[in-house]
């Protein structure tokens, strides 16, 4: 992974979770947490980009970004 700003990393990170989701939504009778709380997770790290811009990164945003990108926090 290259190195980027914290908004860019989490919303990387959100778009992914994205993916997931749809990538899930074609298993209707198995939904899984992608599914569940997926856009859900988006949205918060879509949040956390724009905290990330105006005051600063949160950690646990960060950490978790980091884990969905498979980088280690």
């Amino acid at each position: 992974m290259t190195d980027q700003s914290p908004a860019a990393l989490l919303r990387a990170a959100a778009e992914k979770v994205r993916q997931w989701a749809t990538e899930a939504t074609s298993d209707p009778w198995a939904p899984g947490a992608a599914t569940t709380f997926g856009p859900e997770l988006a949205a918060w790290l879509d949040s956390a980009a724009v905290d990330a811009e105006q005051i600063g990164a949160d950690p646990r945003a960060m950490a978790t970004a980091r884990r969905i990108l498979g980088a280690e926090s």
